[in-house]
């Protein structure tokens, strides 16, 4: 009988302050709008993204400018903040949080279990640090000096999938093997003043969260329910390498989203479901539930169309779009989060995209 490894539990995590979409939409009005066209705009893609709220590491927003701490102190935040005054706080908050969530996702497991833990999984695109959040987890939580470390970076939304395989590949190798995986997205950072399409698009949508989950082989290790982690699949679509992109720029990060990407995503998404569904052996109709990365409504709409599905099958897509925007790759854990907490069980897919365009879907079971 084939060994089942599986996901145990998850946290998530988000910063404290957050700002409604409404509230984003007056402030960039404000800061960057000096036409009529260009207030049209974003009007339009504020209000067209089932976004009711996010969160962020930042909170100058709710300040008056003389008590600013990330920002100049003036209204126009300007000179705007560099590279270097984004990754320093990067480091200081994804120790804090993920450090945070850890504890959390450690309160569902019995006393001394973090003694077990084996492996640690880091995951990340929005910074960088030597030691990294990888290291203050094991120094803080006082795991074995010689826990191994993983870190999986700047690969962008789907993300979370190589580092579930990592995790899934390490328990079947090792049976006494407890992988802790954690994911800090702090996107919020890499905002910027553009008045460019792509960099309003992302400024709309993205926000910070942070995941943190538990695999092993051994069902014994939680209570209650858990998903069995039963085949991954990952490509990527041909000529699309330009419209998602992610690089290092002079002040943050510089996010290339094409209008495209729900169409490709949309155009592929038959052919790398029937992919995934004959590796596993299994029909369309098996599928119980849905588990879509909510990179934003449009893809979310397409795909409930193209597959045929209602908007209650992607609920908890929908409602983490609503709730936290899109998180990068720890949106996916959040959607998962919400299903392990529903009363439905069954065979769940998984999936999220990614610069690339790289697709990365999973065959789960909730039990």
């Amino acid at each position: 009988m084939d060994k089942k490894i599986y996901l145990h539990k998850i946290s998530t995590m988000v910063p404290e302050f957050s700002y409604t979409q409404e509230f984003a939409l007056d402030y960039q009005l404000k800061l960057i709008c000096d036409s009529y066209k260009k207030k049209v705009f974003l009007k339009k893609v504020y209000r067209d993204t089932a976004i009711y709220k996010r969160h962020t590491v930042i909170n100058d927003y709710s300040k008056s400018p003389e008590e600013f701490t990330f920002y100049p102190k003036n209204e126009n935040l300007e000179p705007e903040p560099s590279t270097e005054q984004r990754n320093d706080l990067f480091i200081t908050e994804s120790n804090r949080l993920s450090l945070a969530v850890t504890q959390k996702l450690l309160e569902n497991f019995s006393a001394g279990f973090k003694s077990r833990i084996t492996h640690v999984i880091t995951v990340s695109c929005t910074g960088f640090s030597a030691p990294g959040f990888d290291f203050h987890i094991v120094k803080s939580l006082g795991l074995p000096r010689n826990t191994d470390r993983f870190h999986i970076g700047f690969m962008g939304c789907y993300a979370a999938f190589p580092a579930l395989k990592l995790a899934y590949n390490l328990c079947l190798a090792d049976p006494e093997a407890r992988v802790l995986v954690v994911n800090v997205e702090l996107c919020s950072l890499h905002y910027q003043k553009k008045f460019d399409p792509d960099t309003i698009v992302a400024n709309a949508i993205f926000a910070d969260g942070v995941s943190a989950c538990l695999v092993s082989g051994n069902a014994d290790d939680s209570d209650g329910d858990k998903l069995v982690m039963k085949t991954f699949h990952s490509t990527y679509t041909d000529d699309s390498e330009e419209d998602m992109a992610w690089k290092i720029g002079k002040n943050g990060f510089d996010m290339k989203l094409s209008y495209y990407v729900p169409k490709i995503i949309d155009a592929n998404m038959h052919d790398i479901l029937k992919q995934l569904l004959e590796k596993a052996g299994m029909k369309f109709d098996d599928i119980d539930i849905w588990a879509i990365h909510p990179g934003g409504k449009a893809i979310l709409e397409k795909l409930e169309r193209t597959l045929g599905l209602k908007k209650e099958d992607l609920k908890h897509s929908y409602d983490v779009l609503w709730n936290y925007g899109n998180m990068s790759s720890a949106t996916i854990l959040f959607v998962l989060e919400e299903i392990m907490k529903s009363d439905k069980k069954g065979d769940i897919f998984a999936v999220s995209f990614g610069p690339g365009l790289t697709i990365e879907t999973a065959i789960m079971e909730k039990v």
